[in-house]
């Protein structure tokens, strides 16, 4: 069958979702072409083109995201709000006004919201978690006329009501397909600073409570090989030799003997690669570990610190120390090693005194490629622990806000003490603020 893959997502981020239900797709023996609806210049007019002259059976859109912020120097705080739906949206209808073929939705975006998608873009179906299996596994029911409604994962319309399968996840990871990165413009990406990606592993153990990755893909590590993570590298390195291949894995030093092992597999192959991750925890890195990443060829770390306060810490269930942090950070600094940190303010208990605490620790330090310091958490699924401190304090009322786009600020944070932070961070020339709750700070 011809199946069309849009990458819907249109802010700068590698496609590794939609690369790798493609390759899905190519193995399983379908015809593969991918619309990156980031690089339209003209998007309805550059797609209406495209399925014309493929004619694709089945259309399936990658969503990434429900909303999104980018910095914007007009803007109040330096911050603009973008809702990503209605681009998405703009693609369905377009698909829906010249085609007949099957659309089907996911991606992680669908993950937190498939119903609402449903019914949002008035469609009819969707598949939601780990889609190497279950997208095959859907067209080879199609093509067959065999039923599509049992698949793991799916979300669908039937008789007026919307029904959700469980999803299930995949365990021979080193089973499934390479990502099908032949099939992207990757020269476009290199243009706009966008690394290909891959994934070295599903699962997170952390219990952080303003995320949902464990909920979603369990508190057991599922691991690729790190045989097989490094010939994912060396496949991405035979298209097209990138400036940078990254790791999009959440946490990718978590387990950190995994990381080493993939470091020590790059090292015995001798390849030539260079490699960054945008997650990193402050756990066992050590100089002896930033030798390793080094060695194999990293060109870029981010240290997720989140908060270098101890009692913020516990609050949100980091699962580390203010120590690790320290050791993390004086490790890195040693290492020659471009990295910058991520911080986190606005979770329940914060303080001025925690955010205090958090830039006295990190002003002691020399961060290369800054820090990223994002103010207001993002309530984006009701898989986060953080909606009961958010409906305790006022901030979300109803669950149905959550794809509207809620976000939460600690009440303890004062609004005159967040106008003069934000502000005052924005002049260091080494922190970048994205805010997130823009009307509550403004209004409060």
């Amino acid at each position: 069958m011809k199946v069309l893959i849009i990458s819907a997502n249109t802010l700068p981020s590698a496609p590794s979702g939609p690369a790798y239900i493609a390759g899905a797709a190519l193995a399983a023996g379908h015809s593969v072409e991918v619309f990156e609806a980031i690089f339209a210049q003209d998007l309805t007019s550059e797609l209406e083109r495209q399925i014309t002259d493929f004619d694709p059976a089945v259309v399936a859109i990658s969503i990434r995201l429900v909303h999104g912020f980018v910095i914007d120097e007009g803007a109040e705080f330096g911050t603009k709000h973008l809702d990503l739906r209605v681009r998405v949206k703009e693609i369905a209808n377009c698909v829906r006004r010249i085609s007949d073929a099957h659309i089907v939705l996911g991606g992680p975006g669908f993950n937190y919201y498939g119903p609402e998608w449903l019914e949002y873009l008035n469609l009819d179906y969707g598949i939601r978690g780990e889609g190497e299996v279950s997208f095959p596994l859907y067209m080879k029911r199609l093509k067959a006329g065999e039923d599509i409604h049992s698949i793991p994962g799916c979300v669908y319309r039937y008789a007026g009501q919307i029904e959700e399968v469980p999803r299930e996840s995949v365990e021979n990871l080193d089973a499934t397909a390479l990502p099908a990165y032949e099939l992207f413009n990757l020269d476009k990406y290199y243009e706009h600073g966008i690394s290909p990606a891959i994934v070295t592993k599903r699962g997170c153990a952390f219990r952080c409570t303003y995320c949902p990755y464990a909920t979603l893909e369990g508190n057991r590590y599922r691991l690729k090989s790190p045989k097989r993570v490094v010939d994912e590298i060396e496949y991405v390195y035979s298209l097209e030799r990138p400036k940078m291949l990254m790791f999009c894995d959440n946490n990718f030093n978590a387990p950190i003997e995994h990381a080493k092992a993939i470091c020590e597999e790059i090292i015995d192959r001798k390849l030539n690669v260079t490699w960054g991750t945008g997650t990193i925890i402050p756990l066992g890195i050590t100089d002896d570990v930033c030798r390793l990443f080094k060695d194999s060829g990293c060109g870029y770390l981010s240290l997720s610190v989140e908060s270098a306060s101890a009692g913020m810490l516990k609050q949100m269930q980091r699962g580390y120390t203010v120590e690790n942090i320290k050791q993390a950070l004086k490790s890195l600094s040693r290492s020659d090693i471009p990295f910058g940190v991520s911080l986190m303010f606005g979770m329940p208990g914060e303080t001025p005194e925690t955010i205090s605490e958090t830039l006295d620790l990190i002003d002691t330090f020399e961060i290369p490629q800054g820090t990223w310091v994002t103010i207001g958490i993002c309530l984006w699924t009701s898989h986060q622990k953080v909606l009961e401190d958010a409906r305790a304090d006022g901030q979300l009322e109803d669950n149905k806000e959550l794809f509207n786009g809620a976000t939460y600020v600690s009440p303890q944070l004062p609004k005159n003490y967040m106008v003069e932070l934000i502000e005052s961070l924005r002049t260091k020339q080494n922190y970048t603020v994205q805010v997130n709750k823009l009307h509550a700070i403004s209004t409060r």
